[in-house]
């Protein structure tokens, strides 16, 4: 009997760290392609740029890892543990709605993951990476938790004020391992204003599930002809603004043929977002092109801004 005891609490171990590893994947899927697709693209660009070297590499990515998982699960745990409701009408997937974990064990992890997380951030980058996660859990705090706002210019800004945030974060952890990084605003404020301005995109495959949730959302603040009028409205403003950033930076590295190409890829992906989102207006048709399209043509925006600036610097 004395035999069986370790081999008992092995195969516990195991059962609890598989368990735990499927529920943190229920809750980090949904939102994976927006948090590590901002936070990837502005790493690598500026990595390119950086001229790090191998050992620099080596010793910043794990932190740059733990900082890109620590952001997305303080946020994913803190929204799903306060909106079960919500969950349970348009994302029945998820861990709680679907059995995987209750709602104290995810109000358990909120205050495990809020108070670790920014101490393992602080111990392993220093005390700016910590602050930016730490000013990252107030404002989720604020739109998730307590008052919870919710009207469709707080969720803009939420998401906006959200990823710049998330810049800064990825900015400490370069600084902290690479000594001649300079911190480059600029992509902080085309980040806000393309995410202030576009981002209700999301809101548009979750419209019914929002209505019985009673969220408000734009969409839902507007008839169905209102509706069709913010598709046309927002595809022009996501032309113009992809308009003016290709001729801004093409004037001044217009003899720089990487610009160029790209400067075409984003003009290409904006429009095909554009006459998308206003051509095919169906659940299925908008989840596609929020998740894939939408995302790809943010990150060749950013992509394209941090190119061209350090072409031109």
């Amino acid at each position: 009997m004395e035999a069986k005891k370790p081999f008992s609490f092995v195969q516990n171990f195991i059962s609890a760290t598989l368990a735990e590893k499927s529920i943190t994947k229920g809750l980090l899927g949904d939102n994976l392609t927006a948090h590590c697709g901002i936070a990837l693209t502005s790493f690598s660009t500026r990595l390119y740029y950086l001229g790090v070297v191998p050992e620099q590499f080596k010793s910043l990515f794990p932190d740059m890892v733990l900082a890109i998982i620590a952001f997305a699960y303080t946020f994913d745990i803190a929204n799903q543990a306060f909106s079960v409701e919500e969950d349970m009408i348009n994302k029945p997937h998820r861990p709680i709605p679907s059995g995987q974990m209750s709602q104290e064990g995810a109000y358990i992890r909120w205050a495990l993951s809020w108070l670790l997380f920014p101490t393992i951030i602080y111990l392993n980058v220093g005390p700016v990476a910590a602050a930016s996660l730490l000013s990252w859990e107030a404002w989720t705090f604020l739109f998730y938790v307590w008052p919870k706002f919710d009207n469709w210019i707080a969720r803009n800004t939420f998401t906006a004020v959200g990823a710049v945030i998330q810049l800064r974060l990825i900015d400490a952890v370069l600084a902290h391992h690479v000594p001649t990084f300079e911190i480059d605003s600029s992509l902080g404020y085309v980040i806000f204003s393309w995410l202030f301005m576009t981002i209700h995109i999301q809101e548009f495959h979750d419209i019914e599930g929002d209505r019985k949730a009673g969220r408000q959302t734009l969409p839902l603040l507007l008839s169905s002809r209102g509706q069709v009028w913010l598709r046309v409205g927002t595809a022009i403003i996501m032309i113009t603004a992809t308009l003016a950033r290709v001729t801004l930076t093409g004037h001044r590295c217009s003899s720089m043929h990487s610009v160029c190409f790209l400067g075409l890829c984003l003009l290409l992906s904006t429009l095909v977002l554009s006459v998308r989102l206003v051509m095919l207006r169906h659940k299925e048709a908008d989840k596609i092109t929020y998740k894939y399209l939408y995302f790809l043509a943010t990150y060749l925006m950013l992509l394209f801004h941090a190119h061209g600036e350090a072409r031109s610097g």
